[in-house]
């Protein structure tokens, strides 16, 4: 029994297949063994100065992460490769030798990497606008266009970037973005793909960006792609053999292998729809009776709230703090359409700036809520309207200029907005004031949707919308609640990250019906390993 217990009992089951403790033991393994040797290149590229020590340390975090729940995910993927094999011999799709070997000679790789730099130059776009004018636009494409000139005539590139580029965290490092890969999500698709063409110490041609930035960009230094000779020896070295790891390995081509097959119906020439977006997060918790959603600015006394507690209450700069609130208080009671932009702008909550912040919004507040006690009292006031705003608050953290926005329900709130927009009002400016997604800036701009790319309840929904118009309000459980506008209609091909998105999506929203169908235990003690 003893043995038994050790071996072969159970720790979980998919469709009526055991996995065995056995073969959870030798999967722990592997999956170990994958973290360290991704720790291990993460500590390569940091000494190498291909990752700064700051990037180094969120990565190596991540990887920490996965460790505090190793148990539970080692488990899960086992059960997805015992269900995705069975799947994969009803889809006819297969882990032929060959495909293992090209994967594991892509696990061996470390792809190409550039030391990339960048001028960037985003149009002008007033103060309430939603988006540049024409003419602004204009003059940014003639700002970029002539730094190009400019280089390529003989100018330092170090002079040019420091003087021309508007993007403030990488203009006075001269427009380092240190090392980059093919396929980092971070950098503008199309620039990213000119980076990867050009010649060293070349610029590269103006490239306008998804996001209507205009760039200009150069590489210095290649690090080529190279392969680990010892990738083999070294999970040998740890007692995992070749076929355990080629098994692990065949798994992962089954899962691609599907994914693909799944999708392929969806990535031709389909008719795709450009649309912007209204998003409010579903709330944590049942808001109370009392319950109410604002948005602030935030001033504190030196420009630093997590400091402001610390500071005597007398100090000069709770003052100039108040100065400032005051001033921005007149300037919206004159015009409320500039909060955003001055919340993006000036607030010195850090969530809150800059084009993917959130605007100063904040979740629901009531009652039992725990929040600055004068923050509370300011907006639980009786009496306070929709759109209100008070004049400045202090609390702890610095003078705060707070506008009331709604109370429960979300669905109401867009259900309201819908027929706003409906009725002819600005729908950019709706999402500006209104949407908690990171597209609320530019208006709730989304881009280019596919059947598929989306969860199904919100493609259904975009699709039904008249073209010109808005579609019903969404709401999602576990997710929030969504409005859409459909901008226009096209016939186009996935292309790029949408086309790796839409593929990931199909497969997961497919996968996910056909595992919910069959039985799977799991062994509580591994399954809740991890879990706090």
């Amino acid at each position: 029994l003893t043995w038994y217990n050790a071996h072969l009992a159970p720790v979980g089951s998919v469709d009526g297949e055991t996995i065995t403790t056995d073969q959870f033991n030798d999967r722990l393994r592997i999956e170990a063994w994958r973290l360290d040797e991704a720790t291990a290149r993460v500590n390569t590229a940091v000494l190498a100065g291909r990752l700064t020590e700051a990037q180094g340390t969120a990565q190596q975090g991540t990887i920490t992460q996965i460790r505090t729940q190793l148990l539970a995910v080692t488990l899960e993927r086992l059960i997805d490769t015992r269900f995705q094999a069975k799947l994969a011999e009803q889809e006819g799709v297969a882990a032929t030798p060959e495909a293992v070997d090209a994967r594991l000679l892509v696990e061996a790789t470390t792809v190409e990497s550039r030391h990339a730099w960048v001028i960037e130059v985003a149009p002008v776009t007033d103060l309430g606008a939603t988006a540049p004018t024409a003419a602004q636009k204009a003059e940014a494409r003639t700002i970029a266009e002539t730094a190009v000139k400019d280089i390529s005539g003989g100018k330092p590139w170090e002079d040019v970037a420091k003087t021309v580029s508007t993007d403030a965290s990488t203009a006075p490092q001269a427009g380092d973005l240190g090392w980059l890969t093919a396929d980092d999500s971070r950098a503008d698709e199309a620039f990213l793909k000119a980076l990867f063409a050009v010649e060293v110490n070349t610029p590269t041609e103006m490239i306008e960006g998804a996001d209507g930035i205009f760039r200009v960009g150069r590489v210095t230094e290649v690090a080529p792609e190279s392969m680990d000779n010892a990738y083999e020896a070294k999970f040998q070295n740890q007692g995992i053999t070749l076929d355990q790891y080629r098994a692990v390995v065949a798994g992962d081509v089954i899962h691609d292998a599907l994914q693909d097959k799944i999708a392929a119906g969806l990535l031709g020439p389909a008719p795709q729809r450009r649309v912007a977006e209204v998003f409010i997060q579903e709330p944590r918790t049942t808001p109370g009776d009392d319950a109410v959603k604002v948005r602030h600015i935030l001033y504190g006394p030196n420009g630093d709230p997590n400091t402001a507690a610390d500071l005597d209450p007398n100090d000069p700069a709770w003052a100039a703090a108040l100065s400032k609130a005051t001033t921005t208080y007149a300037r919206l009671q004159a015009d409320p359409s500039l909060f955003d932009g001055i919340a993006r702008k000036e607030s010195d909550e850090p969530s809150a700036q800059g084009p993917s912040g959130s605007g100063g919004k904040l979740p629901y507040f009531d009652s039992a809520g725990n929040v600055d006690p004068a923050f509370k009292a300011a907006i639980l006031a009786p009496g306070l309207t929709d759109g209100q705003i008070l004049t400045p608050v202090r609390s702890a953290f610095g003078w705060h200029v707070i506008q009331v926005m709604y109370r429960p329900t979300d669905m109401e709130q867009l259900t309201a907005l819908k027929a706003k927009a409906d009725g002819g009002d600005d729908f950019a400016v709706i999402a500006r004031d209104n949407s908690e997604a990171a597209t609320a800036a530019s208006g709730g701009n989304l881009g280019w949707v596919a059947r598929g790319q989306l969860a199904e309840t919100l493609t259904d929904a975009i699709f039904a919308a008249p073209l010109g118009g808005t579609s019903e309000v969404v709401a999602v459980a576990g997710d929030g609640t969504y409005l859409f506008k459909v901008l226009d209609e096209e016939t186009r091909t996935p292309e790029g990250r949408q086309r790796e998105e839409l593929t990931s999506s199909a497969f997961t929203t497919w996968y996910a019906g056909k595992k919910a169908a069959v039985i799977i235990t799991r062994d509580d003690s591994i399954a809740n390993s991890g879990v706090s």
